[in-house]
């Protein structure tokens, strides 16, 4: 950064980021670092150092509230830069943080477990984290169920209202063996999820739900049960993007339950990214001839045809156009009925690889 030597400010600085240090000094310095991780620029820099880093993890042990806070601020703006997530969880001094962070996020009266959860919501973020961090719940027993009970019930901790643990979940399943401990069919786990999908309290748990339920959706062998009554999903995704309007008995009466007969005063998901969400999970469900017809079957044309007259967000309109035309085609060409295996050209690919970065890059927690 320019103006700035990291060399000097490591030694005329680092001896503060210490709980042993004098309160006022220690005060002034998480200070400066938080303002420094405020911009881009502060960030990059300071993230580049391991001891900046490792100085404000030792203030997280602090006996001042106030520079608990400020540091646990200051690493949530930090770890929004990819490297410097990566550095924290690799750092020398440090080496079980993600495991800390993890008891800590999850301790029914841990205090700062809020700032933990955004924290660990902006370090999961890549798949190379969520990876070393979902290590430390698959090495625990019972872990990604905790986690699961932890995020639905919603009071377990007096002190912190937890949305953000959603979102540590959603990034989580981008790992394989996370979603499998999810979706595992003798755990109800999966289940209890469902409800938060119109948890109208938190757009931030609605996000990370819907997130989660998404990935789940990238393993094809499980859209079988994820449809089947076993867990419904189907309706729990159809239902926020429906809307107050009136149908004939006819296209009632094929719709499932809960879709059948809605309110004057239904009203869609307020949020355009939630919404742009559920097609795109709806879609993943329509990746096999089956899911397909399943989906077909209960007269999910009808509750997008009214959607597609609804939506104004423009950014939605790939999504939407993408599930109305499966919605409304005929079925592929032999050899081509799984949508997931049918080989795409490499120029549509790159194209479409370069649209969904853009549409699903998420904004990470900022705290100032």
């Amino acid at each position: 950064m320019e103006g700035l030597d990291k060399e000097h400010l490591e030694k005329e600085f680092g001896p503060f980021l210490n709980p042993r240090a004098k309160l006022d000094v220690k005060g002034k310095a998480i200070e400066y670092f938080l303002g420094l991780s405020g911009g881009k620029d502060g960030c990059l820099f300071v993230g580049t150092s391991d001891k900046f880093l490792e100085g404000i993890v030792s203030l997280l042990k602090d006996d001042t509230k106030d520079i608990v806070e400020k540091s646990y601020k200051t690493l949530i703006n930090l770890a929004a830069q990819e490297t410097t997530s990566n550095r924290l969880l690799s750092l020398p001094s440090y080496p079980n943080l993600s495991i800390e962070l993890v008891e800590n996020m999850l301790d029914p009266e841990f205090e700062m477990a809020d700032y933990v959860c955004k924290l660990l919501s902006n370090i999961t973020r890549t798949v190379d984290c969520a990876k070393k961090v979902a290590k430390v719940f698959l090495q625990a027993d019972q872990g990604v169920p905790n986690l699961v009970n932890a995020l639905c019930s919603t009071k377990y901790n007096p002190k912190a209202n937890l949305h953000h643990l959603a979102t540590v979940l959603g990034n989580l399943t981008q790992i394989r063996e996370i979603r499998t401990k999810v979706m595992a069919q003798d755990q109800f786990v999966v289940q209890r999820l469902l409800p938060f999908i119109e948890f109208m309290e938190s757009k931030t748990r609605r996000h990370g739900i819907i997130a989660c339920l998404k990935n789940c959706c990238f393993d094809v062998d499980c859209h079988e049960w994820l449809l089947s009554d076993s867990v419904d999903l189907l309706p729990r995704l159809l239902l926020p993007l429906a809307g107050p309007e009136e149908f004939d008995d006819e296209d009632n009466d094929k719709l499932p339950d809960d879709l059948q007969y809605l309110p004057p005063d239904k009203t869609r998901e307020p949020d355009p990214e939630i919404r742009r969400m559920l097609m795109e999970t709806i879609f993943k469900l329509c990746a096999t001839k089956n899911g397909r017809a399943f989906v077909k079957d209960k007269n999910t044309y009808i509750i997008m045809r009214e959607f597609h007259k609804w939506e104004e967000h423009e950014e939605n309109f790939h999504a939407m156009m993408n599930l109305i035309d499966m919605l409304i085609s005929d079925e592929p060409q032999p050899g081509m009925e799984n949508l997931d295996t049918v080989e795409i050209p490499e120029d549509i690919k790159e194209k479409l690889i370069k649209r969904d970065k853009k549409m699903e890059e998420m904004e990470p927690s900022e705290q100032t």
